[in-house]
């Protein structure tokens, strides 16, 4: 006769399905075993991230160094522009302004009658002040007029009039300018 081959199974398999701890050791077997393969895999993956992420901070941190050390050794340099910057603003400045007399002074040769000359001038950016011999009163007058007449120059002032023999009528003007660099 053949030999029957016994199965033992001292558990019940109706009992173990129906109780607490048969449900979560079937539930563990089965599902369990996937969210454990899944989290490895998830923690895997944060394990080799980590490597990437070092990696590139890593590199950030040397660029930084590499960009901070062209910036300390380029400080001279960007100084020495900035003032150079600053003394061609300065320079426009002075340059802009300087036409102001010159233009004053072309205006006043011409409007100047031949007998009258010029002693003495001073222009500042707002002020004329000016020292004149005119040879007849009718230079003086024609000078006077004409001066008057500017919208550059306001507030004209005559003043140490004096009438020597054998040099003409001396006399000094002092005027406000406005600054208009329109038609005198």
């Amino acid at each position: 006769m053949p030999t029957v081959q016994a199965n033992i199974n001292l558990l019940q398999k109706n009992d173990l399905e129906h109780s607490a701890i048969g449900r979560i050791t079937t539930w563990a077997v089965t599902y369990g075993r996937y969210i454990m393969i899944g989290t490895e895999i998830i923690v895997l993956l944060a394990f080799i991230a980590r490597f990437s992420l070092d990696r590139k901070l890593t590199d950030l941190k040397e660029e930084i160094t590499q960009k901070q050390a062209i910036l300390v050794a380029n400080a001279a340099f960007e100084q020495e522009v900035r003032s150079i910057q600053n003394r061609l603003t300065s320079i426009k400045t002075v340059t802009s302004d300087q036409t102001k007399p010159a233009d004053l002074i072309l205006f006043l040769q011409s409007i100047l009658p031949r007998d009258v000359y010029v002693g003495s001038i001073d222009v500042s950016s707002d002020k004329l002040i000016m020292e004149a011999v005119a040879g007849t009163t009718e230079g003086f007058s024609q000078f006077l007029t004409s001066i008057a007449a500017s919208r550059d120059i306001q507030g004209l002032e005559i003043g140490d009039i004096q009438k020597q023999p054998g040099k003409g009528i001396t006399f000094k003007i002092s005027a406000q300018l406005s600054g208009s660099k329109g038609k005198r």
